[in-house]
């Protein structure tokens, strides 16, 4: 019952309740993206201390007696499928399930699998969530050796398509609850809007081919809701920080969009990148402003993406009806999400 597995029981509880819905049973599936989880450092101080001499520890009284000293269901608290499980026990969530791990290509394949669900007529209602991991030292290490934050000697990280400094790394998480659109269930909140399609694409040459793996992600969400780029009123780009990767997203933007610039938004620089909740975060948000007909501000994008979009440094009033989101993922991992207004 880590920091993690309460991201993800606030967000699901929340969405449960705005639903207004009572949902649970075997018709309602639920799929997670959850991110990697760290060991607790404290559950292994005693066994460090029963095992100390001068300068350090003794390993050989450290696996001879020290390990006695820690919690015999210490391991189980890595396994991140032990938060999904918690949640799905909370809200009696026992229909199709799956959970992914880790970043943000797994909550991009949650989100897909729960309206797949629905799609198949697997489930009545689906529950897509995602969750960040905590941040801690171990975790910005563990991206630092991944190439996913870059080493810097003050500590400080790019912001979205910039490079002025910034943290990268933030922690959060998000839940939706949907429906089919055709026969959902009656009563609960007003509908907040419509998930209409979308597609994935994988660049297996990540230095050539990202720009094409996010256009073809961006081209199978379009086609798959049936829509053209000239009905996209609204963009919120995936913009880590990255700069050969903002570069590449810029890139197949302007291939999609040509010299028209629809309304933009970029989320990293306000909240850090999310990881495994950032795709569930982002298509929320985009809904929010669908709803609300206003564009939140972009902080800390550059001119790279201005080229592409039109960006806001202030909230700007706007009748939008379509929103495109973007998510990368590792190792070339696209996905694109196509929303429409309620």
């Amino acid at each position: 019952m880590g920091h993690q597995t309460h991201m993800l029981l606030a967000a699901v509880s929340e969405a449960i309740e705005k639903s207004s819905k009572d949902i649970g049973g075997e018709e309602t599936a639920f799929f997670a993206g959850m991110d990697s989880l760290d060991p607790g450092e404290s559950d292994l101080v005693s066994a460090a201390l029963a095992a100390r001499k001068e300068g350090g520890v003794d390993l050989n009284k450290f696996y001879d007696e020290g390990m006695a000293q820690i919690p015999p269901l210490w391991p189980l608290g890595m396994l991140n499928a032990i938060g999904f499980c918690q949640v799905a026990i909370q809200f009696d969530l026992r229909g199709e399930n799956g959970t992914f791990s880790p970043g943000p290509e797994a909550a991009a394949r949650a989100l897909i699998e729960a309206a797949e669900s629905l799609r198949e007529e697997k489930a009545r209602a689906a529950l897509a969530a995602g969750v960040s991991p905590a941040v801690s030292a171990r975790s910005v290490a563990r991206y630092i050796n991944r190439g996913f934050l870059p080493a810097s000697s003050d500590g400080n990280f790019p912001r979205p398509f910039s490079g002025a400094g910034a943290a990268a790394l933030g922690e959060g998480a998000g839940a939706l609850l949907i429906e089919p659109g055709k026969g959902a269930w009656t009563g609960g909140a007003p509908v907040m809007g419509y998930l209409r399609g979308w597609g994935r694409a994988t660049a297996l040459d990540e230095s050539d081919g990202l720009k094409e793996a996010i256009g073809d992600s961006i081209g199978a969400a379009l086609a798959s809701a049936a829509i053209s780029p000239g009905d996209v009123d609204l963009v919120v780009v995936h913009g880590a920080g990255n700069l050969n990767e903002d570069a590449a997203e810029a890139a197949a933007l302007l291939n999609i969009f040509g010299a028209r610039r629809p309304r933009a938004l970029a989320t990293k620089g306000a909240f850090g990148h999310l990881l495994g909740a950032s795709p569930m975060v982002d298509l929320l948000l985009a809904l929010r402003a669908l709803d609300e007909g206003v564009v939140p501000p972009s902080p800390g994008v550059g001119d790279m993406a201005r080229d592409a979009l039109e960006f806001s440094d202030v909230p700007v009033a706007a009748k939008m009806k379509t929103a495109l989101v973007l998510s990368r993922g590792f190792e070339g991992n696209c996905a694109a999400f196509c929303a429409s207004a309620a």
